[in-house]
């Protein structure tokens, strides 16, 4: 099944507010209940944003790993990285993901050959 490619849906915030009434079985008739739902919108979103991190912002990314090179530059844009896996055999039957274990600036500093060569299974 092929898809479209199109991910643009935008709602105006009157319609969303309309489809919440609608869904508890009330009409929105005036416009305090308009208001009243633009502020338990905005102090939900407050919520979430203070729980941590939000799905909606998180993007999947890939960066080519090169023997001997030391450091990569990671786009302008991006803020953490949360996961990180070597994906060996991509595009076959038995591809194989390896996680990488994160370490701290402190824990970098204690390995004596930095410049070792193998598969990597720490980034810092």
């Amino acid at each position: 099944m092929s898809t479209s490619g199109t991910t643009l849906f935008n709602l105006p915030f009157n319609e969303i507010a309309e489809e919440c009434y609608e869904r508890c079985g009330v009409e929105m008739r005036t416009g305090y209940q308009l208001r009243t739902a633009r502020r338990s919108m905005n102090l939900l979103t407050i919520e979430w944003a203070n729980r941590g991190i939000n799905l909606w912002t998180i993007e999947q990314g890939e960066i080519p790993l090169v023997t001997g090179q030391v450091s990569y530059i990671i786009p302008d844009d991006t803020i953490d990285l949360l996961d990180h896996v070597i994906r060996q055999n991509e595009g076959t039957n038995n591809q194989q993901d390896i996680n990488i274990t994160r370490i701290s600036e402190t824990m970098y500093s204690t390995i004596p050959n930095k410049l070792a060569q193998g598969r990597p299974i720490q980034c810092g």
